[in-house]
């Protein structure tokens, strides 16, 4: 099996933790709650299994479109990369919200994008996969999807 691949899995077979990560997160999205304690108080669940979960647990409707995809890069610090990047992610029509960039150390920037992924041709699990075979990236995760 490959690493970081994306399932769509119905919530009846999935343990309740699951949906009750979604739920928190759902709180904190809406202002509901303010803080994590306060959202995973509400949910009955552990703050360390919000943690451990929050990053890998997605909530999906098919019916919505202009999702928000949140990916997180390690790149070559090197001349032309990140526009590499941001060229790759513009073929595919993804259209960047935001972009923020750490001082390179030991030769790696890490970068946070977040996409528009209304208009993209391909899945987030394809561009993931578009990105991390681009020259001087080492390492691309999502982080998040609304």
């Amino acid at each position: 099996m490959q690493e970081n691949q994306l399932f769509i899995i119905n919530s009846d077979i999935l343990p309740g933790v699951y949906e009750k990560v979604i739920a928190a997160k759902r709180l904190l999205r809406s202002g509901d709650s303010a803080t994590i304690q306060e959202a995973c108080k509400k949910v009955k669940l552990s703050r360390s299994a919000f943690y451990k979960y929050k990053d890998k647990v997605f909530d999906y409707s098919s019916q919505e479109k202009g999702k928000m995809l949140t990916l997180m890069l390690l790149l070559r610090h090197s001349p032309g990369i990140l526009s590499d990047i941001l060229n790759s992610v513009a073929a595919i029509k993804g259209n960047i919200i935001t972009i923020n960039q750490t001082i390179p150390i030991m030769d790696t920037a890490s970068i946070t994008i977040t996409i528009d992924t209304n208009t993209m041709d391909i899945s987030p699990d394809e561009l993931v996969k578009l990105l991390q075979s681009a020259k001087g990236c080492k390492k691309v995760e999502i982080v998040g999807m609304e």
